[in-house]
C-alpha cells in the first residue's frame, strides 16, 4: 500500500502520526468492494448479480465507501505500526482529516499510547529467600487440633460464659449517641478467646467483646466506648469515639470431637487408624506448604522485578487500572476518599508496571500460549468442569485467550523461579502457613 507517514508528536509514551493513503489504493479497494457487492446483489428487476454498477452505486455507494475508508484505515494503520515498530498500549484514536476517493488521497490522524522500552535486569542475578521448612510432629498436631475445632459440636449453656464459648449477640453502635447502622450488626457470632487477624481497629474492637461478654449470662446487657483509629479507612469515622450497647442473646458450649475412627470416616478417611490419619494430614499439609512457599518466592522475586525496572507507564492502562479497583472497591460497599484514592492509584501502578515487565519477560524469551497449548492445558487439568470449559473455549474467544494467559504467566513464573538465586533460610510450618 502506497502511503506518506509524518510524525506529529512524541512526548512521552505518546504518538500521533499523520497518514496519507494514495488514491490509487482508495480506487482499487473501491472497485473490488463494488464487485463484490455487484456479485451478491439481488435487486428487483434485475438477474442476481446481474445489475449495473451504477444501480449498485446509487442503493449501496455509502456503505462501499465506508468499507473502503475502514479497510484502508486498518491496512495501513498495520502496516506503520509494523515499519515503524511501535506497540500500542491503548486504543487508536483516529481523525479523518480528508476521506479519500479515486480523485483524492487519504488522510488521517491517528494518536496511541506506546509501552515503553526498556532493558530488563538480568534475572539470574535477582536473589531470594527460599524457606527451609521440615514440618514437626507439633506442626502436625497442631493442624489436627484445628481440624476438630472445625467440627465441634456447640450446646447452648444458659450459666455464664467463658473462654472457648460461642457468642452470638446483638450490638448497636452510636457516634454522639446517634446511631450508625453501618456499624451495627443482628446475630454476630464469635467465639470468646479465638485469635484475631485483621487491621487494628479490628484486633482492638474484638478484644473489648472478649472482655466484656466474658462471665457474663444469655440476656445480658453490656455497654462500652471504643475509640476507633485514626488509620481507619472510612475517614468520617476515623478517630470518633463510638458506644457500643450490646446485648447477648446465645452462649453455646463447644465439645470437642475425639480422634476415632469415627470421626476420621466423616473427613473421608474410613477405616484409618491414628498414624494413617497422621500422615493424611500430613501430606496435605506439604501440599499447602509447598503452595505457600512458590506463592511467597514469586512475591519477592516480583519486588525485585519492581525494584530494577522502572519506566514510565501508559497512562490509558494506569487509569484503566485505576477503574478496574475502584470498581472492585466500591463494590464492598466501600467510599474512596482522598486518601484510599491515592493508595488505590499506587496499587494500579504496581500492578500496571509488573505487568509490562512479565510482557518483556514472555517476549525476550519467546514464552507463548496456542489454541492448541489451551486444549491441552484444560485437557490435562483435574478440574472437574473440564468438558464444558473445553465447550466453552471452542466457542469463545476470550475463555481462550484467558487460558493462554495462564499459560504465559505459569511460563514466566516458571522460568522466574528456575533462574533466579536462592538462599535457603530455616523457617518454621506457622511461619509460612498462617
Amino acid at each position: 500500500m502506497k502511503k506518506v507517514v509524518k510524525i506529529i508528536k512524541t512526548e512521552g509514551l505518546l504518538r500521533s502520526l499523520n497518514i496519507t493513503v494514495d488514491k490509487d489504493d482508495y480506487a482499487r479497494k473501491y472497485n473490488s468492494s463494488l464487485d463484490s457487492y455487484t456479485t451478491s446483489s439481488n435487486i428487483p428487476g434485475f438477474r442476481k448479480g446481474k445489475a449495473p454498477r451504477n444501480v449498485i452505486v446509487t442503493k449501496y455507494g455509502k456503505n462501499i465507501h465506508a468499507d473502503t475508508l475502514g479497510f484502508l484505515i486498518n491496512n495501513s494503520l498495520t502496516e506503520v505500526l509494523t515499519e515503524k515498530d511501535l506497540n500500542p498500549a491503548s486504543p487508536h484514536q483516529i481523525n479523518i482529516i480528508q476521506e479519500g476517493s479515486s480523485a483524492l488521497d487519504l488522510q488521517y490522524n491517528v494518536e496511541f499510547e506506546i509501552y515503553p522500552e526498556f532493558i530488563l535486569n538480568n534475572i539470574d542475578e535477582i536473589t531470594i529467600d527460599e524457606p527451609d521448612v521440615n514440618i514437626s510432629t507439633d506442626d502436625v498436631m497442631g493442624v489436627i487440633s484445628n481440624i476438630q475445632k472445625q467440627h465441634i459440636k456447640w450446646d447452648e449453656k444458659t450459666d455464664e460464659s467463658s473462654e472457648g464459648d460461642k457468642v452470638i449477640i446483638d450490638y448497636e453502635a452510636l457516634i454522639d449517641s446517634i446511631p450508625n447502622n453501618e456499624l451495627s450488626r443482628d446475630n454476630f457470632t464469635f467465639i470468646i478467646g479465638d485469635e484475631i487477624k485483621g487491621d487494628e481497629s479490628t484486633v482492638n474492637l474484638f478484644k473489648l467483646f472478649y472482655k466484656h461478654c466474658t462471665n457474663k449470662k444469655r440476656d445480658s446487657k453490656i455497654s462500652f466506648d471504643f475509640q476507633m483509629p485514626s488509620t481507619y479507612l472510612d475517614t468520617k469515622i476515623a478517630g470518633k469515639k463510638i458506644t457500643y450497647k450490646i446485648k447477648i442473646k446465645q452462649i453455646f458450649l463447644g465439645i470437642i470431637p475425639k480422634l476415632n475412627r469415627d470421626f476420621y470416616a466423616k473427613l473421608g478417611l474410613a477405616n484409618s487408624s491414628d498414624n494413617e490419619f497422621r500422615e493424611s494430614v500430613k501430606e496435605q499439609m506439604k501440599i499447602e506448604l509447598n503452595k505457600r512457599i512458590k506463592h511467597n518466592m514469586i512475591a519477592s522475586i516480583n519486588d525485585k522485578l519492581l525494584l530494577e525496572n522502572t519506566f514510565d507507564i501508559p497512562k490509558y492502562l494506569q487509569d484503566d487500572e485505576v477503574k478496574n479497583i475502584r470498581k472492585q472497591y466500591e463494590g464492598m460497599m466501600r467510599e474512596v476518599d482522598d486518601k484510599t484514592a491515592i493508595e488505590l492509584d499506587a496499587i494500579a501502578s504496581k500492578r500496571v508496571r509488573l505487568n509490562i515487565i512479565y510482557r518483556k519477560i514472555a517476549e525476550t524469551n519467546e514464552i507463548t500460549a496456542t489454541d492448541q497449548d489451551a486444549l491441552t492445558y484444560v485437557s490435562q487439568s483435574n478440574d472437574p468442569n473440564k468438558e464444558e470449559i473445553l465447550s466453552k473455549l471452542r466457542e469463545d474467544n476470550n475463555v481462550a485467550n484467558q487460558i493462554k494467559h495462564k499459560i504465559i504467566e505459569d511460563g514466566i513464573i516458571n522460568l522466574l523461579l528456575s533462574r533466579c538465586k536462592k538462599s535457603k533460610v530455616k523457617m518454621q510450618f506457622n511461619e509460612i502457613v498462617d
